[in-house]
Protein backbone atom coordinates (compact mmCIF):
# COMPACT_ATOMS: atom_id res chain seq x y z
CA UNK A 1 0.00 0.00 0.00
CA UNK A 2 2.59 2.67 0.96
CA UNK A 3 5.03 1.72 -1.74
CA UNK A 4 1.41 2.45 -4.21
CA UNK A 5 0.57 5.46 -2.76
CA UNK A 6 4.00 6.84 -3.23
CA UNK A 7 4.60 6.60 -6.36
CA UNK A 8 1.36 8.73 -7.69
CA UNK A 9 4.59 11.55 -6.68
CA UNK A 10 8.12 9.53 -5.96
CA UNK A 11 10.21 7.10 -7.76
CA UNK A 12 9.64 4.00 -5.64
CA UNK A 13 11.58 0.99 -5.42
CA UNK A 14 9.72 -2.39 -3.57
CA UNK A 15 12.90 -4.01 -1.67
CA UNK A 16 12.28 -7.32 -1.21
CA UNK A 17 15.63 -8.54 1.52
CA UNK A 18 14.50 -12.37 0.36
CA UNK A 19 13.91 -13.06 -2.66
CA UNK A 20 13.43 -16.79 -2.25
CA UNK A 21 10.06 -16.38 0.34
CA UNK A 22 8.05 -13.80 -1.42
CA UNK A 23 4.98 -14.78 -2.63
CA UNK A 24 3.24 -13.57 -5.57
CA UNK A 25 0.08 -12.34 -4.75
CA UNK A 26 1.93 -9.64 -2.84
CA UNK A 27 3.98 -8.65 -5.86
CA UNK A 28 0.81 -8.65 -7.91
CA UNK A 29 -0.74 -5.92 -5.77
CA UNK A 30 2.02 -3.53 -6.31
CA UNK A 31 1.25 -0.80 -8.73
CA UNK A 32 3.31 -1.61 -12.41
CA UNK A 33 5.52 1.49 -12.03
CA UNK A 34 7.25 0.39 -8.75
CA UNK A 35 10.35 -1.31 -9.67
CA UNK A 36 10.70 -4.48 -7.82
CA UNK A 37 14.21 -5.38 -6.12
CA UNK A 38 14.70 -8.42 -4.87
CA UNK A 39 17.92 -9.99 -3.13
CA UNK A 40 19.37 -13.74 -2.95
CA UNK A 41 21.17 -15.95 -0.52
CA UNK A 42 22.17 -15.97 3.09
CA UNK A 43 22.06 -13.01 5.57
CA UNK A 44 25.70 -11.58 4.92
CA UNK A 45 25.10 -12.12 1.19
CA UNK A 46 21.73 -10.21 0.96
CA UNK A 47 23.01 -7.40 2.83
CA UNK A 48 26.00 -7.28 0.80
CA UNK A 49 23.56 -7.04 -2.29
CA UNK A 50 21.36 -4.50 -0.55
CA UNK A 51 24.92 -2.42 0.17
CA UNK A 52 25.41 -2.19 -3.75
CA UNK A 53 22.16 -1.65 -4.37
CA UNK A 54 22.20 1.79 -2.33
CA UNK A 55 25.45 3.18 -3.35
CA UNK A 56 24.44 2.89 -7.19
CA UNK A 57 21.26 3.54 -6.72
CA UNK A 58 21.97 6.47 -4.36
CA UNK A 59 17.92 6.83 -2.59
CA UNK A 60 16.92 9.53 -0.89
CA UNK A 61 14.70 7.92 1.91
CA UNK A 62 14.46 4.23 2.93
CA UNK A 63 11.36 3.11 4.69
CA UNK A 64 11.67 -0.28 6.33
CA UNK A 65 9.24 -2.43 8.71
CA UNK A 66 9.94 -4.68 11.36
CA UNK A 67 13.33 -5.39 13.12
CA UNK A 68 15.73 -7.26 10.72
CA UNK A 69 14.86 -5.16 8.03
CA UNK A 70 15.17 -2.01 9.97
CA UNK A 71 18.64 -3.49 10.90
CA UNK A 72 19.49 -4.41 6.88
CA UNK A 73 18.16 -0.63 5.65
CA UNK A 74 20.73 1.22 8.50
CA UNK A 75 23.47 -1.07 7.58
CA UNK A 76 23.04 -0.84 3.96
CA UNK A 77 22.64 3.19 4.05
CA UNK A 78 25.46 3.64 6.53
CA UNK A 79 27.83 6.24 5.78
CA UNK A 80 25.73 7.85 2.88
CA UNK A 81 23.50 10.21 2.06
CA UNK A 82 20.52 7.97 1.75
CA UNK A 83 18.29 8.40 5.00
CA UNK A 84 16.41 5.67 6.76
CA UNK A 85 13.27 5.58 8.54
CA UNK A 86 12.38 2.81 10.70
CA UNK A 87 8.89 0.80 11.14
CA UNK A 88 7.10 -0.56 14.47
CA UNK A 89 4.02 -2.43 13.47
CA UNK A 90 2.66 -3.18 17.45
CA UNK A 91 2.62 -1.47 20.35
CA UNK A 92 4.83 -4.13 22.12
CA UNK A 93 7.90 -5.59 20.99
CA UNK A 94 9.73 -9.17 22.34
CA UNK A 95 12.65 -7.44 24.77
CA UNK A 96 15.69 -8.24 22.26
CA UNK A 97 14.20 -7.06 19.02
CA UNK A 98 12.52 -4.06 21.50
CA UNK A 99 16.31 -3.26 22.28
CA UNK A 100 17.52 -4.00 18.40
CA UNK A 101 14.89 -1.69 17.34
CA UNK A 102 15.34 1.20 20.27
CA UNK A 103 19.49 1.07 19.55
CA UNK A 104 18.57 1.64 15.62
CA UNK A 105 16.07 4.30 16.15
CA UNK A 106 18.97 6.32 18.36
CA UNK A 107 21.68 6.24 16.60
CA UNK A 108 20.54 4.90 12.47
CA UNK A 109 17.14 6.13 11.47
CA UNK A 110 16.32 9.82 10.95
CA UNK A 111 12.74 8.99 12.27
CA UNK A 112 10.65 6.06 12.68
CA UNK A 113 7.55 5.55 11.86
CA UNK A 114 4.84 3.67 14.44
CA UNK A 115 1.61 2.67 13.51
CA UNK A 116 -0.42 3.64 16.80
CA UNK A 117 -0.24 6.09 19.21
CA UNK A 118 0.01 3.26 22.28
CA UNK A 119 3.23 1.79 20.58
CA UNK A 120 4.62 5.51 20.72
CA UNK A 121 3.57 6.41 24.26
CA UNK A 122 5.36 2.48 25.46
CA UNK A 123 8.47 2.72 23.23
CA UNK A 124 8.99 6.60 24.40
CA UNK A 125 9.11 5.48 27.91
CA UNK A 126 11.09 2.32 27.21
CA UNK A 127 14.70 3.28 25.62
CA UNK A 128 13.40 5.10 22.03
CA UNK A 129 13.56 8.74 21.38
CA UNK A 130 10.25 9.85 21.34
CA UNK A 131 10.84 12.96 19.68
CA UNK A 132 11.89 10.71 16.34
CA UNK A 133 8.69 8.57 16.42
CA UNK A 134 6.09 9.85 14.16
CA UNK A 135 2.77 8.31 14.57
CA UNK A 136 1.10 7.29 10.92
CA UNK A 137 -2.03 4.77 11.51
CA UNK A 138 -2.61 2.26 9.11
CA UNK A 139 -4.97 3.05 5.96
CA UNK A 140 -8.21 0.95 4.84
CA UNK A 141 -8.54 0.08 1.23
CA UNK A 142 -10.98 -0.17 -0.45
CA UNK A 143 -13.51 1.20 2.06
CA UNK A 144 -17.28 0.11 0.83
CA UNK A 145 -20.06 1.72 0.65
CA UNK A 146 -22.44 1.84 3.38
CA UNK A 147 -24.71 -1.66 3.31
CA UNK A 148 -27.38 -2.04 5.86
CA UNK A 149 -27.90 -5.50 6.67
CA UNK A 150 -31.88 -7.00 6.55
CA UNK A 151 -32.81 -8.87 9.97
CA UNK A 152 -32.66 -12.54 10.11
CA UNK A 153 -33.16 -15.14 12.87
CA UNK A 154 -29.58 -15.79 13.83
CA UNK A 155 -27.15 -13.14 15.01
CA UNK A 156 -23.70 -13.95 13.93
CA UNK A 157 -20.44 -12.85 16.04
CA UNK A 158 -16.91 -13.48 14.44
CA UNK A 159 -13.98 -12.51 15.43
CA UNK A 160 -10.80 -13.13 13.24
CA UNK A 161 -6.83 -13.37 14.61
CA UNK A 162 -4.10 -16.02 14.51
CA UNK A 163 -4.63 -18.31 17.20
CA UNK A 164 -1.98 -16.62 19.26
CA UNK A 165 -1.79 -15.92 22.74
CA UNK A 166 -2.02 -12.46 22.33
CA UNK A 167 -5.66 -13.03 20.82
CA UNK A 168 -6.64 -14.35 23.92
CA UNK A 169 -9.58 -16.91 22.28
CA UNK A 170 -10.15 -18.33 25.87
CA UNK A 171 -11.88 -14.96 26.61
CA UNK A 172 -13.30 -14.67 23.67
CA UNK A 173 -14.92 -18.47 24.38
CA UNK A 174 -16.56 -17.76 27.37
CA UNK A 175 -18.03 -14.77 26.84
CA UNK A 176 -19.77 -16.21 23.92
CA UNK A 177 -20.62 -19.23 25.64
CA UNK A 178 -22.08 -16.95 28.22
CA UNK A 179 -24.43 -14.84 26.10
CA UNK A 180 -25.69 -17.33 23.93
CA UNK A 181 -27.42 -18.85 27.40
CA UNK A 182 -29.16 -16.02 27.29
CA UNK A 183 -29.46 -15.30 23.34
CA UNK A 184 -30.05 -18.85 21.62
CA UNK A 185 -30.65 -17.24 18.43
CA UNK A 186 -26.74 -15.89 18.27
CA UNK A 187 -24.30 -17.73 16.20
CA UNK A 188 -20.34 -17.52 16.32
CA UNK A 189 -17.68 -17.64 13.69
CA UNK A 190 -13.98 -17.92 13.95
CA UNK A 191 -11.51 -17.70 11.29
CA UNK A 192 -7.97 -17.88 12.30
CA UNK A 193 -4.77 -20.15 12.05
CA UNK A 194 -2.19 -21.18 14.35
CA UNK A 195 -0.07 -22.67 17.22
CA UNK A 196 -3.45 -23.31 19.90
CA UNK A 197 -5.97 -24.67 17.52
CA UNK A 198 -6.53 -27.89 19.28
CA UNK A 199 -6.47 -25.72 22.62
CA UNK A 200 -8.95 -23.23 20.50
CA UNK A 201 -10.82 -26.08 19.74
CA UNK A 202 -10.87 -27.83 23.21
CA UNK A 203 -12.24 -24.59 24.75
CA UNK A 204 -15.41 -24.47 22.75
CA UNK A 205 -16.25 -28.31 24.04
CA UNK A 206 -15.74 -27.51 27.52
CA UNK A 207 -18.22 -24.53 26.82
CA UNK A 208 -20.49 -26.76 25.14
CA UNK A 209 -20.83 -24.13 22.22
CA UNK A 210 -19.56 -26.08 19.57
CA UNK A 211 -22.36 -26.79 17.91
CA UNK A 212 -22.95 -22.83 17.37
CA UNK A 213 -19.36 -22.36 16.19
CA UNK A 214 -17.92 -22.94 12.54
CA UNK A 215 -14.15 -22.17 12.73
CA UNK A 216 -12.66 -21.32 9.44
CA UNK A 217 -8.94 -22.66 8.71
CA UNK A 218 -6.54 -19.73 7.28
CA UNK A 219 -9.77 -18.92 4.91
CA UNK A 220 -9.80 -16.77 1.87
CA UNK A 221 -12.84 -15.53 2.21
CA UNK A 222 -12.74 -13.57 5.22
CA UNK A 223 -14.04 -10.59 3.40
CA UNK A 224 -17.03 -12.01 2.22
CA UNK A 225 -17.43 -13.76 6.01
CA UNK A 226 -17.25 -10.29 7.80
CA UNK A 227 -20.37 -9.35 5.15
CA UNK A 228 -22.46 -11.71 6.40
CA UNK A 229 -21.78 -11.53 10.00
CA UNK A 230 -23.44 -9.37 12.47
CA UNK A 231 -20.81 -7.92 15.50
CA UNK A 232 -17.42 -8.23 15.62
CA UNK A 233 -15.15 -9.28 18.69
CA UNK A 234 -11.62 -8.94 19.55
CA UNK A 235 -10.64 -9.96 22.82
CA UNK A 236 -6.60 -9.10 22.34
CA UNK A 237 -4.74 -8.73 25.33
CA UNK A 238 -2.78 -6.16 23.34
CA UNK A 239 -2.76 -3.99 19.59
CA UNK A 240 -1.16 -1.87 17.84
CA UNK A 241 -3.68 -0.38 15.53
CA UNK A 242 -5.95 -3.23 14.53
CA UNK A 243 -6.01 -4.25 10.68
CA UNK A 244 -8.70 -6.90 12.09
CA UNK A 245 -10.46 -4.62 13.80
CA UNK A 246 -10.75 -2.12 11.14
CA UNK A 247 -12.51 -5.22 8.40
CA UNK A 248 -15.31 -5.17 10.75
CA UNK A 249 -15.31 -1.52 10.66
CA UNK A 250 -15.50 -1.66 6.66
CA UNK A 251 -17.87 -4.10 6.98
CA UNK A 252 -21.00 -1.93 8.69
CA UNK A 253 -20.07 -3.99 12.18
CA UNK A 254 -20.45 -2.72 15.68
CA UNK A 255 -17.37 -3.86 17.40
CA UNK A 256 -16.97 -5.12 20.83
CA UNK A 257 -13.23 -5.12 21.97
CA UNK A 258 -10.82 -5.21 24.42
CA UNK A 259 -9.71 -1.33 25.40
CA UNK A 260 -5.81 -2.37 24.25
CA UNK A 261 -3.70 -0.75 21.72
CA UNK A 262 -5.37 1.82 19.70
CA UNK A 263 -8.47 0.46 20.23
CA UNK A 264 -10.11 3.38 21.34
CA UNK A 265 -9.41 5.24 18.86
CA UNK A 266 -11.14 2.94 16.18
CA UNK A 267 -13.95 1.80 18.86
CA UNK A 268 -15.92 4.59 20.49
CA UNK A 269 -17.48 2.84 23.72
CA UNK A 270 -21.33 3.83 23.24
CA UNK A 271 -21.36 5.34 19.67
CA UNK A 272 -20.05 2.17 17.00
CA UNK A 273 -19.37 -0.43 19.67
CA UNK A 274 -17.82 -1.29 23.19
CA UNK A 275 -14.61 -1.34 24.90
CA UNK A 276 -13.71 -3.54 27.82
CA UNK A 277 -11.30 -4.48 30.18
CA UNK A 278 -9.09 -7.84 29.26
CA UNK A 279 -10.33 -10.39 30.34
CA UNK A 280 -13.43 -9.21 31.27
CA UNK A 281 -15.48 -11.82 29.16
CA UNK A 282 -19.18 -11.55 31.32
CA UNK A 283 -18.60 -7.75 30.39
CA UNK A 284 -18.09 -8.77 26.75
CA UNK A 285 -21.06 -11.08 27.24
CA UNK A 286 -23.03 -8.55 28.40
CA UNK A 287 -22.53 -6.10 25.37
CA UNK A 288 -23.18 -8.97 22.71
CA UNK A 289 -26.43 -9.95 24.09
CA UNK A 290 -27.67 -5.82 24.06
CA UNK A 291 -25.89 -6.35 20.57
CA UNK A 292 -27.77 -9.40 20.01
CA UNK A 293 -31.64 -8.31 20.85
CA UNK A 294 -31.54 -4.63 19.70
CA UNK A 295 -31.03 -4.51 15.75
CA UNK A 296 -31.67 -0.84 15.37
CA UNK A 297 -28.40 -0.23 17.78
CA UNK A 298 -26.54 -2.83 15.35
CA UNK A 299 -27.73 -0.96 12.31
CA UNK A 300 -26.72 2.44 14.24
CA UNK A 301 -23.65 1.14 15.00
CA UNK A 302 -22.47 -0.52 11.68
CA UNK A 303 -23.11 2.41 10.26
CA UNK A 304 -21.20 4.56 13.08
CA UNK A 305 -18.00 2.46 12.43
CA UNK A 306 -17.73 3.30 8.32
CA UNK A 307 -18.33 6.81 9.52
CA UNK A 308 -14.98 6.79 11.77
CA UNK A 309 -13.15 4.59 8.96
CA UNK A 310 -13.76 7.05 6.17
CA UNK A 311 -13.25 9.80 8.37
CA UNK A 312 -9.59 8.65 9.84
CA UNK A 313 -8.27 5.91 7.68
CA UNK A 314 -8.30 6.41 4.22
CA UNK A 315 -5.92 5.74 1.80
CA UNK A 316 -5.84 9.34 0.47
CA UNK A 317 -4.84 10.73 4.22
CA UNK A 318 -2.63 7.75 4.54
CA UNK A 319 -0.48 9.18 1.54
CA UNK A 320 -0.92 12.60 2.97
CA UNK A 321 1.24 12.07 6.22
CA UNK A 322 3.69 9.78 4.74
CA UNK A 323 4.47 12.77 1.82
CA UNK A 324 4.45 15.41 4.58
CA UNK A 325 6.84 13.35 6.43
CA UNK A 326 8.93 13.08 3.34
CA UNK A 327 8.78 16.97 3.16
CA UNK A 328 9.96 16.99 6.63
CA UNK A 329 12.89 14.92 6.55
CA UNK A 330 14.16 15.78 2.81
CA UNK A 331 12.62 19.59 2.78
CA UNK A 332 11.12 18.66 -0.01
Amino acid sequence: MLANVLAERHQVSFIILNGEKIHSKYLDMLSPVVQIVKFDGDKKERLKQYRQWVLEETPDLIFSYLTAANYYSVRAARGTATKVVTGLRNSRLPLSKHIADALLNRIGAVMSVCNCESGKRHFASKGFKGSKIVVIPNCFDPIDSYRDREPTDIVNVITVGRFVPQKDYHTAIRAVAEASRRCPQLRFTVIGYGELETQVRGWLREEGIEGITRILIDSDRVADELRMADIYMSTSLFEGISNSIMEGMNADMPIVATSVGDNDVLVKSGVNGYLTVIGDYAAIAGHLVELVVDVDKRREMGRRSKEILEANFTKELFAERYNNLITMILGR
